[in-house]
């Protein structure tokens, strides 16, 4: 687990990454993509989808949430694009986004929210279990 320093650091980046995100999908985007591109712009990923299923999966516990987060074959995609730093700031910027979309929580409690013990346990758990299914 990372030092709290760099746990705010990466908290930080998250919620300016997450604010970006809200804004450009607010704005029309007027940008034409080069078609031969195979790399997948994450800051305009729609993640309605994941946020559902996470919050289906959240009615049985927290803990079938995170997995639900962490097996999703977005997050593979985004390991293979961002690496290890760049794939940590889009976790945090999705956690923050989903818990702000499915509780209707501010910035701040949603932060709180992903470094509560109990968060942190189940997904440390979720990330275990899928590491042993794919091992």
């Amino acid at each position: 687990m990372a030092s709290t320093h760099k746990q705010d650091k990466r908290a930080a980046r998250a919620k300016t990454k997450a604010k970006q995100n809200r804004v450009k999908r607010a704005v029309a985007p007027d940008v034409e993509l080069d078609p031969n591109d195979q790399r997948i712009d994450f800051e305009s990923v729609d993640l309605t989808e994941l946020f559902k299923q996470m919050r289906d999966a959240e009615a049985i516990s927290q803990h079938a949430m995170c997995k639900a987060f962490l097996s999703h074959p977005l997050l593979v995609l985004v390991f293979e694009q961002e690496g290890d730093e760049g794939a940590m700031d889009f976790i945090l910027a999705a956690l923050l986004e989903y818990r702000q979309w499915s509780a209707g929580a501010d910035e701040a409690q949603a932060l709180a929210w992903i470094e509560s013990p109990q968060f942190q346990a189940d997904y440390v758990a979720a990330s275990d279990e899928i590491a042993a299914e794919n091992a």
